[in-house]
């Protein structure tokens, strides 16, 4: 089976780096090096070096501080028999293609006739003679079924199978993945060997009948908290190095089973869970495994269809939500491989809050019925497993989906105080026109008039965006809006008396900020020159909101003779927008890049100088403008000023802050002026002569 793990897959200097680390296996002849660790003489250690007396392309490294077996060793006067003060000394004399690191007391079987056909990035599997232990007896049954063509060997349940006994013959080039840390045991460092050796390894796994491993890899004592946390600060530096997804998933599922063991000394009573957590921060460890050591405290349940790992605005700001209120959550989300990008960093925004996320498998879309049921019934059973841990209900649309499982339980559990909060209106989109999707159950239908008071009926039909707006505002205890327009908006299409029962329980919130230290949590490489005043877009461009904007400020600033600036645009790069950009005039001036992840633009933000954000067009469309961009809150927690193209009286042109400059999106002539202000505010001048760009008119 072939191991195809990479170091680095996420930047431009991946290809280089994995490049690298493929050079940096040294080519060694055919053979093996045995590397045994020991602290006294034993027959197990002289067994092995009996052995060695009839191999050719085998030598016994053994690493010993005991005079007893230094002594062994100098009488023994055999080439092929080495003597090390260290593990990692003896690294230095491995001369063969292959190695296997062996305990003090086991020993290796290798036929007579010593011969190796295994290539140089083949990782061998060998036989364990006394597989007595549990994991021994896993592991021997995982070699006989073994089967090269095959076995899936880089799923996480086949290498959990085979690394916690030292029966891995691997290739010279791993020789270093893993520096043999002396405040653990042997045991431990031969884990972390054996992991990070295959998580950074390319090339065929075999397995060997002919050699065995006979003898156990002594456990020591139970790992204490010191060393259970020194472990996962080792896998953590690797988790640090951009590795596939595949192997990835590895290193958590690692990350997991470690911390699984530090769960259970909280849970006995030995340490309490926030001197665990210190302990962790303390060893610099980042990728802590929350879940774990959260697993059962939860009471309240946040319904979020979409939620990270998958990148999605709301999700996004569910997350951020989740954070900013500080309790710990259990989360019921979908799986939205289809129709959104996975991120595993986005984790990060509720990791240390997050008790348990339950991800369902049901159909992927923005509002089909038949997805919002399969969410709704398969949300409800999950809920039902654990209904007397909570005490809080949280939805958030959009999506639907999950107003509608909010609606679901709350009708089971009247007395479970429900908050429902709603992102942008539902009933009616941008352009102030009706969405509808169809309720294809008329079961449902009947089963909200059968408990609904009589005075309500009229407002029911089969609608799902209307639904989705009148259950929560009938049976959720509070309601959040982003801003006061948006309740006034959404409200204006009922009649007063259910208007004052929203009202009575609305909390107008807007997006809540990411904390700081997420804008450094992964650092962009994408260059900016810094005597030249750098601005920003992220997000997608609409029929409301487009690249025609952009092009609008560069052009405004360009005849009022500035022109050391440029407007970094991080976007959907699809083709009528491509087409606009060439076309442009002012294209000298304009960069267009793809789509970063969240937190490198979060990183980007920062760096920026300037940050532009626009109103959604509501003119002319709705009475009032009922948007906050999202984004406003990612750039609020940077350190860059923020420029606010607006509407008039909108949420977004009352802005008053030191951060936030704003412009009438049709004050074209103020334009020149308010960048000027910004520009002397930062220090950098307006026109440089070196940026100097032959236009035509």
């Amino acid at each position: 089976m072939k191991l195809d793990y990479r170091i680095n897959i996420s930047d431009v200097n991946s290809d280089y780096i994995n490049q690298q680390a493929a050079k940096y296996k040294s080519d060694r002849p055919s053979g093996l090096s045995i590397i045994q660790w020991t602290e006294d003489m034993n027959h197990h250690v002289a067994m092995n070096m009996k052995r060695m007396k009839r191999c050719t392309n085998a030598e016994l490294i053994i690493a010993s501080r005991s005079d007893a077996v230094q002594e062994a060793v100098h009488e023994a006067e055999q080439k092929n028999i080495i003597l090390a003060n260290s593990i990692e000394q003896a690294k230095l004399y491995v001369k063969f293609g292959h190695y296997i690191l062996l305990d003090a007391h086991q020993t290796l079987g290798i036929p007579e006739d010593c011969s190796f056909s295994w290539q140089p990035d083949d990782t061998v599997l060998c036989r364990m003679d006394d597989a007595v232990s549990l994991n021994g007896r896993i592991y021997q049954a995982f070699f006989n079924a073994f089967d090269t063509e095959q076995t899936q060997i880089d799923q996480v349940s086949s290498i959990d199978k085979i690394v916690w006994e030292n029966v891995l013959i691997l290739p010279s080039g791993t020789l270093y993945s893993h520096i043999y840390d002396d405040a653990l045991p042997f045991a431990a460092n031969v884990w972390l060997h054996q992991i990070f050796s295959i998580v950074s390894h390319t090339g065929e796994v075999i397995k060997c009948d002919t050699i065995s491993v006979c003898g156990l890899m002594r456990r020591m004592a139970s790992l204490d908290s010191p060393q259970t946390v020194r472990i996962l600060a080792h896998i953590d530096r690797k988790l640090n190095q951009r590795y596939d997804g595949r192997a990835t998933d590895v290193l958590e599922d690692f990350n997991r089973q470690f911390t699984v063991m530090l769960k259970m000394r909280v849970d006995k009573g030995e340490v309490s869970k926030q001197e665990m957590v210190r302990a962790l921060e303390q060893n610099g460890i980042r990728h802590i495994h929350y879940s774990v050591l959260n697993r059962g405290d939860a009471g309240k349940l946040v319904l979020a269809y979409c939620f990270p790992p998958y990148n999605d605005t709301s999700g996004n700001v569910m997350a951020k939500r989740v954070q900013a209120d500080g309790l710990l959550v259990d989360v019921i989300s979908n799986s939205m491989d289809r129709i959104r990008k996975r991120d595993d960093k986005l984790l990060n925004l509720t990791s240390n809050l997050l008790d348990t996320q339950v991800m369902l498998d049901g159909p992927q879309a923005f509002s089909s019925w038949a997805s919002i049921e399969r969410y709704m019934e398969d949300g409800f059973a999950e809920y039902r497993k654990y209904a007397y841990k909570y005490n809080e209900l949280y939805s958030r649309a959009m999506f639907p989906h999950s107003h509608f499982l909010g609606y679901r339980i709350k009708m089971e559990n009247p007395t479970l105080k429900w908050t429902a909060e709603f992102s942008d209106p539902l009933h009616k989109d941008v352009k102030a026109e009706l969405r509808y999707a169809p309720v294809e159950d008329e079961g449902f239908l009947e089963s909200i008039l059968e408990s609904l008071e009589e005075h309500y009926h009229h407002l029911i039909n089969d609608n799902v965006f209307n639904l989705c707006e009148i259950l929560p505002f009938i049976y959720a205890d509070e309601i959040i809006f982003t801003n006061r327009f948006q309740m006034e908006y959404m409200l204006e299409r009922f009649e007063d008396a259910l208007q004052e029962t929203v009202r009575a329980k609305a909390v107008i919130s807007q997006h809540p900020v990411p904390g700081k230290s997420y804008y450094s949590l992964v650092q962009s490489y994408y260059k900016i020159e810094d005597t030249t005043i750098n601005l920003a877009y992220f997000g997608n461009f609409y029929d409301t909101r487009g690249f025609r904007q952009i092009e609008l400020v560069a052009q405004q600033l360009y005849k009022r003779n500035i022109n050391n600036f440029v407007i970094h645009v991080f976007t959907n790069m699809n083709r009528n927008t491509m087409q606009l950009y060439q076309a442009s005039e002012y294209r000298h001036y304009i960069r267009m890049n793809p789509y970063v992840s969240y937190f490198e633009f979060l990183n980007l933000a920062d760096k920026m100088d300037i940050l532009m954000i626009f109103d959604a067009q509501t003119i002319g469309i709705k009475p009032f403008n009922p948007y906050v961009p999202s984004k406003l809150s990612d750039y609020r927690g940077s350190d860059s000023l923020v420029w606010a193209f607006t509407e008039p009286g909108s949420i977004l042109d009352e802005t008053v802050e030191d951060q936030v400059i704003t412009t009438g999106q049709l004050d074209y002539h103020e334009y020149s002026d308010d960048f000027a202000a910004m520009a002397e505010q930062l220090g950098k001048v307006l026109y440089r002569v070196s940026r100097i760009e032959c236009m035509t008119d």
